[in-house]
């Protein structure tokens, strides 16, 4: 779970990352404001949902990455630890920390202190509005209500349907005034305080990526434009607002999550607003959006697993979950299978239609039994290293569940060398690997080295806890077969 939450937010960071330089390059400078923000809240929204939909399926459509291999090892490595504890309970004590999980923990902690921060950074800003607006003479008016600050050095802003004014603002003309008005009635009328907490709800999830923060600049700012320029289009005319602009240019806003009249940015905007409406030629730029969007699903969804895929547990228990009423089992199918028949490999799940059907139950069949002979066991003791079953539990209208599963037997596998590190002189190591079953040359069986860690916890020479066995592929795409270097770390036990 940890796992896959951390490779989604750096799937969904990728993302985000590719839209904003997409915006930065093509879009920024458009005089197309209605379209800008639309562009910069769908490219939110496909940033966090691009990964969802990688990890739902839709990566199962693409080519694997070259190490897919690797995978099968990490199942192999699982079985073994699974061995050897059944094997030598008595004399191997605890296990040893898993140091892979302890960082996720590590990882998942430090995130979760982060976006702590971060949702208390919001949560004061919140709070601090909330008290203004209560605190303070308000006006009703149709569109908005104004709050009267007494602090005469604040800028005009608004939040939500509030608008904030300061005695500083009583001074000014009558249409200045009606101006000022005006463009935060913009902001209210187009709801552009949503467009932020939604931003401030993503930098709480996103708080390590620069990113999020970005799009809220840019956000801002297109919110200024929209709203000059629907002020800019009043009878008034562009010249007297654009002074209003410079006059007030030096106030800065008191919050993150508000609009401020006017800002360090007042220049631009005023170039903004002579800059001549945007053309239909000018607008296909945002047909950009479509390869951006593709190149950032297809290169998040190649690098998520596939969900069906087998993990580093053996074939996943969720995919296989039971619904409520002890279902039955219905059609049990295989795909994929060439070098097993099926038969046999029905005769190794041992499960028949109309069995209960337990998600367990098949996960053991499937994965590792103690007697070795599930399916994994039938293809690993017999060359296929890197064989993977990805099982499929259906529900079906007459409440049984049909079983399908697809088989990826991938190449053979023969012994290459067989060595051991540890403290131990050539003698001694020499003497050792004539007493195992494991041979250069052989076909690779998982059952053989299930054997061989057995013996080496139950020898007594050796601290059972820190027997390593380690399989090292050597592939060879020119020949029928690969190889799988075995290396055996051993460490003496300390004496008393």
């Amino acid at each position: 779970m940890l796992a896959n939450s951390l490779l989604y937010l750096a799937g969904a960071s990728f993302c985000l990352t590719v839209f904003a330089l997409a915006y930065r390059l093509a879009l920024a400078r458009l005089p197309a404001f209605a379209w800008n923000r639309a562009y910069l809240l769908g490219a939110l929204a496909a940033g966090v949902l691009l990964p969802l939909a990688a990890r739902l399926g839709l990566a199962a459509l693409l080519p694997r990455a070259p190490g897919a291999p690797a995978e099968a090892l990490v199942v192999l490595h699982w079985s073994l630890g699974a061995s050897a504890t059944a094997a030598a309970t008595a004399q191997a004590g605890a296990p040893g920390p898993d140091w892979a999980a302890l960082a996720l923990v590590v990882l998942a902690a430090g995130y979760g202190w982060g976006a702590l921060r971060r949702l208390r950074a919001a949560a004061r800003n919140l709070g601090a509005l909330r008290r203004l607006i209560r605190g303070h003479p308000r006006t009703a008016l149709a569109d908005c209500t104004v709050v009267h600050l007494p602090a005469p050095g604040l800028p005009a802003f608004s939040f939500g349907r509030y608008v904030f004014l300061s005695p500083l603002h009583d001074a000014l003309s009558a249409a200045e005034r009606d101006q000022l008005l005006r463009h935060e009635q913009v902001h209210v009328q187009q709801r552009h305080t949503l467009d932020l907490l939604l931003v401030e709800a993503l930098g709480v999830v996103f708080w390590f990526h620069g990113v999020v923060p970005y799009f809220g600049r840019q956000l801002k700012t297109v919110h200024e434009y929209l709203a000059d320029a629907a002020v800019a289009r009043a009878p008034a005319g562009r010249i007297p607002y654009g002074e209003l602009l410079i006059k007030l240019a030096a106030q800065q806003p008191p919050f993150a999550l508000v609009h401020a009249f006017a800002h360090k940015q007042v220049f631009l905007r005023i170039r903004m607003l002579t800059q001549p409406p945007t053309t239909p030629m000018q607008k296909l730029r945002f047909l950009f959006v479509l390869p951006v969007a593709a190149f950032a699903w297809v290169a998040t969804a190649w690098a998520t697993p596939a969900p069906s895929a087998p993990t580093s547990r053996g074939p996943s228990a969720r995919t296989l979950v039971a619904a409520p009423g002890a279902p039955r089992i219905g059609r049990i199918s295989w795909r994929g299978n060439a070098a097993v028949p099926t038969a046999r490999l029905n005769e190794a799940l041992d499960l028949r239609a109309g069995d209960a059907y337990d998600s367990l139950a098949v996960e053991k069949r499937l994965a590792y039994d103690p007697a070795g002979t599930d399916v994994s066991s039938l293809y690993m003791n017999h060359g296929y290293l890197f064989f993977q079953v990805a099982p499929v539990a259906t529900r079906q209208a007459d409440g049984t569940v049909d079983l399908a599963f697809t088989v990826a037997e991938g190449r053979r596998a023969q012994l290459g060398r067989v060595f051991i590190t540890g403290n131990l002189d050539a003698s001694a190591k020499a003497a050792l690997l004539k007493q195992l079953p494991l041979r250069g040359g052989d076909e690779f069986s998982r059952a053989k080295l299930i054997e061989t860690n057995r013996f080496l916890a139950q020898e007594g020479q050796f601290d059972p806890q820190k027997i390593g066995i380690n399989p090292q592929p050597v592939m060879r795409p020119t020949e029928a077969t690969d190889l799988v270097d075995i290396e055996l770390v051993l460490t003496p036990k300390s004496r008393p």
